[in-house]
């Protein structure tokens, strides 16, 4: 549970209320989610790589859109700038125009009880006791090979849904998802992380062949210091996010759904020593 101060818990509070509000008043089902503005940082200090695919605010989530449409729930993350794409190499011989940004959704629902307490592999935190997770959404440049990625390397794979398209549009990026994967009751939470996708030896045909998946869940690393980022040279050695410090056992998320100053003090609870990861909370959609 949150270590913040009695204020801090109260403006926690309010603004969980807030959202509350907003599911009460919503047609049809559907809610919208605003985030804080220019807390694309991490806990504090991450700075986006030196790329034209990476502009200023194009990690910095808006606001988070949620609505039932038919048999199917539609995703819509909303970013502060418009989201970029960069020529990729799939194999040495082929490339995509393929966006950087990686976006999970996590959903606990007021019918049943959470079971997973880690987020997906590469992003370096864990969910508090109480915040719990059941489902998750990940809205992915690559979502073929992200499932693939899963399905090898996570035992709860069948809880993670992974849309094979996204729709770009702007600012935002659209997914479909079916009703029958979330099920029909309410959401009583979700969390949603931002992070960068690694597309450095992601496609290495001979290691898939082998079944051999690095367990980062494609997430783009954060290191301490900028470095040379060459998204279309397929000999070279990617892109990274930087500002760690300390390093270590960080975590790999630019920004998160959160009300004003939780982010930074969540994503600041690791310790390089213990290997202890940061730990963060569901944002409850409930009135307290």
């Amino acid at each position: 549970m949150s270590r913040s101060g009695r204020p801090e818990r109260l403006r926690n509070w309010l603004f969980c209320g807030f959202l509350a509000s907003l599911l009460g008043c919503a047609a049809g089902g559907g809610v919208t989610i605003p985030d804080v503005d220019g807390d694309d940082h991490g806990p504090g200090g991450y700075r986006y790589p030196s790329h034209p695919a990476f502009p200023a605010g194009s990690f910095d989530l808006a606001r988070l859109n949620v609505r039932r449409e038919k048999s199917d729930w539609v995703f819509e993350v909303e970013f502060a700038s418009r989201i970029e794409t960069a020529q990729v190499f799939l194999t040495r011989d082929e490339r995509a125009s393929l966006w950087p940004q990686t976006v999970d959704i996590y959903l606990a629902f007021a019918d049943e009880t959470g079971s997973h307490r880690e987020a997906l592999p590469g992003r370096n935190v864990a969910f508090a006791a109480g915040h719990e997770w059941s489902r998750a959404v990940v809205l992915s440049p690559l979502p073929r090979l992200l499932k693939e990625t899963l399905e090898k390397t996570v035992p709860d794979a069948a809880d993670v849904f992974v849309p094979q398209r996204v729709e770009l549009s702007g600012k935002r990026l659209r997914a479909r998802v079916p009703a029958r994967f979330l099920g029909e009751g309410d959401i009583r939470g979700l969390a949603v992380l931002v992070s960068g996708t690694r597309f450095f030896r992601s496609f290495e045909v001979a290691d898939r062949l082998r079944d051999r998946f690095a367990p980062d869940g494609l997430a783009m690393p954060v290191e301490a210091a900028p470095g040379e980022c060459r998204l279309d040279d397929p000999q070279g050695m990617g892109c990274h996010f930087s500002g760690c410090a300390p390093c270590g056992h960080h975590p790999q998320v630019i920004d998160m759904l959160a009300g004003p100053g939780f982010q930074e003090r969540w994503l600041r609870r690791y310790d390089p020593e213990t290997g202890r990861t940061a730990e963060i909370e569901l944002m409850i959609l409930e009135a307290r």
